[in-house]
């Protein structure tokens, strides 16, 4: 299935899950690097009616996160349940039901490593969409939040051969192996891959697309 079939197939879905709301609020989720931003991006130019809210906006300060990767005996659970502030997107949830105004949030910077990227958000719009990894994870307390879970599915393998053929091509000589402990992305990918083992996220899911098809 193409991006164009993806969006469409999504955005009808989302659609007919509207009907009837003052508000609706959609979750994606799916493994890194599956697509998950491209098919929000393509949803909310398709649809006037959406706001686009990515979670890596919500990570907490990368000093923060440092001294707890020192610290912690699995650092993978620590992708899994701790690098992103669920207090602060439970709060942008909570007020996108209730009112119409801006909401303005401190953003992270993914450069910076801090939480200081101001965005302000249009509220007066219908549909808010969250993309990221571990939406649907029982132990997270955002699992709540959505009224409606959309789930990528696809061949892990292939998806994780090309994000290393990418990154070797980006950075050359300077290419940090993913096989290696000190890897950001190796506790990642071992993360998402016991929570799609243990939880199977595309089992609750309202509309599973897979993007191999």
């Amino acid at each position: 299935m193409n991006l164009q079939e993806l969006t469409k197939k999504a955005n009808e879905a989302i659609i007919e899950w509207a009907q009837g709301s003052e508000k609706l609020v959609v979750a994606i989720d799916g493994y890194t690097g599956i697509g998950k931003t491209t098919l929000l991006d393509n949803l909310a130019k398709l649809n006037s009616d959406i706001l686009p809210v990515n979670r890596d906006d919500f990570q907490i300060p990368r000093t923060r996160f440092e001294k707890l990767y020192k610290k912690s005996k699995d650092r993978s659970k620590l992708f899994e349940l701790e690098m992103n502030d669920h207090t602060k997107i439970r709060k942008l949830v909570g007020v996108f039901r209730k009112s119409n105004k801006p909401y303005k949030f401190k953003a992270y910077d993914g450069v910076s490593g801090k939480v200081d990227i101001l965005k302000v958000l249009d509220f007066s719009k219908k549909i808010m969409v969250v993309e990221g990894v571990f939406m649907f994870h029982p132990k997270l307390p955002i699992n709540k939040l959505w009224d409606k879970r959309i789930y990528l599915k696809g061949d892990i393998n292939k998806i994780d051969e090309r994000r290393v053929k990418r990154e070797k091509e980006r950075w050359g000589n300077d290419y940090f192996p993913e096989t290696h402990p000190d890897s950001y992305f190796r506790q990642v990918t071992i993360a998402l891959k016991r929570y799609i083992k243990l939880y199977h996220p595309e089992m609750i899911a309202d509309l599973v697309l897979n993007v191999d098809e």
